[in-house]
């Protein structure tokens, strides 16, 4: 059976706290000073972070997701990041900025929920209609970020799975209007 998550909701797989919220212990004797961090970072950033401190870096033709998170870890300093995407699919995603996180599930009927998570850690009080403003700006950063995503490659070689509805996925462009 599935675990408890509590106080978050969700679980694995889902787009929920319970879902992607990891605690995560960085220890580094003589580097680091025992502390709790409480800004919000992302996995994506330990390969930037780790290259950083070895005194290297990616290559700029294959930009790095993450950011070094170096900073925030050794000096508290805020988190590196503007938004935090969580996850992009074709029929679903969600992001965060600051303390402001949307979900969108694209599956009929289709839903948009917002949370703020210093208030409502366990996304129960969907406060959507309440900020139409703040929707409306994470929902553009959530579709810019779709447009950047490349099809999955498992998707990519499942045409018989997809039949006519792959071009939805696979065409930028499509107009669903």
């Amino acid at each position: 059976p599935p675990a408890s998550n509590a106080p978050f909701r969700g679980g694995k797989g889902s787009l929920h706290e319970g879902g992607v919220r990891v605690p995560t212990i960085v220890n580094w004797s003589g580097r680091l000073r025992p502390a709790v961090i409480n800004e919000p970072l992302h996995m994506v950033d330990l390969m930037p972070t780790s290259l950083a401190l070895a005194g290297a870096r990616g290559s700029s033709e294959r930009p790095f997701d993450g950011k070094d998170i170096w900073p925030t870890l050794s000096a508290g300093q805020p988190s590196p990041h503007e938004d935090i995407l969580i996850n992009v699919e074709a029929f679903r995603g969600a992001i965060r900025k600051g303390n402001w996180k949307l979900v969108k599930i694209a599956l009929l009927p289709g839903k948009t929920e917002l949370f703020d998570l210093s208030k409502d850690p366990g996304e129960k009080q969907n406060v959507a209609d309440q900020f139409p403003e703040i929707v409306g700006d994470l929902e553009a950063r959530l579709i810019a970020y779709a447009k950047e995503m490349k099809p999955s490659e498992w998707i990519k070689a499942q045409p018989g799975f997809l039949g006519a509805q792959g071009k939805t996925v696979f065409d930028p462009d499509f107009d669903i209007d």
